[in-house]
């Protein structure tokens, strides 16, 4: 059931979060929370693109990266977004499917779920810098090692030596953790990160919110995400929902985020007596 208001999307939102890494629905996740953050969008030939590329899988059933690419970038043409790379449409799986541009993170969405179709054993990592996708060798087979994949550059391949310069380009080592494949909301959350972080940058303090809504209810025991959602909310004044958010992150089992959010919590307390 695809939502139809904002309100249905935060709903199914909350419900997705819940469930365990094993039943994440990557694709689902990613398609409630561009319908929250554009509600009036039509949705229906982003839906007929991801209907047609789900049967192209069923089909064709890629497992290489070279497969993987001919379906994702040479058949549906699924490419990096240069020319505006800051726009938000391009972290939005609506606007990614029509347009067949995006965001890093946004078209590795579109790629792990194609994989998740065909039984690729594909998975975001945490690179900084530049978003890759790792692709773990065939178990059944007994084949081992993994390809890096940039899907921002149409699947091209990236060595573990070319992932290093981007991340030192970008100021920040690579670490080997960084390399190890993530479960889906991660990739989730990370979109979401993407849009909040440039809302919030630019002052654009209700997509902020909206987005750190989203993020703190894709993981919703992550107390960082939830001190993150009250402190946009307090920055709009909505008091109320910075309150209940600030008190989940004192709930944080990290006892850095749970003073954190135990210090916002007393400031908000002071802002309404």
């Amino acid at each position: 059931m695809i939502p139809r208001t904002p309100d249905d999307a935060l709903a199914a939102l909350a419900t997705l979060g819940e469930q365990p890494d094993s039943r994440f629905d990557l694709t689902a996740a990613a398609l409630c929370c561009a319908i929250h953050d554009a509600p009036d969008t039509d949705t229906a030939d982003a839906l007929a693109v991801l209907e047609e590329l789900t049967a192209c899988a069923r089909s064709d059933r890629p497992q290489s990266a070279e497969a993987l690419a001919m379906v994702c970038f040479a058949r549906f043409g699924f490419h990096g977004a240069r020319d505006d790379f800051d726009d938000p449409r391009n972290a939005s799986l609506l606007d990614i499917l029509v347009g067949r541009r995006g965001l890093p993170v946004g078209l590795g969405i579109v790629w792990r779920h194609v994989a998740s179709i065909s039984g690729a054993r594909l998975a975001g990592t945490n690179t900084p810098a530049r978003f890759l996708m790792r692709l773990d060798g065939d178990e059944a087979t007994g084949a081992d090692g993994f390809d890096l994949i940039d899907v921002f550059e149409g699947g091209a391949l990236v060595s573990e030596a070319a992932a290093a310069m981007l991340a030192t380009q970008a100021g920040e080592p690579l670490e080997a953790k960084a390399l190890r494949p993530v479960p889906d909301r991660v990739m989730a959350v990370r979109l979401q990160t993407n849009i909040a972080m440039r809302a919030r940058a630019d002052g654009r303090l209700d997509e902020w919110e909206r987005a750190a809504h989203r993020r703190a209810l894709l993981c919703p025991w992550d107390g960082r995400l939830h001190l993150d959602h009250a402190e946009a909310a307090a920055a709009l004044d909505q008091l109320g929902t910075a309150r209940t958010a600030a008190k989940r992150a004192t709930l944080d089992p990290r006892p850095e985020t749970a003073r954190a959010g135990q210090a916002l919590l007393d400031r908000l307390t002071r802002r309404l007596n």
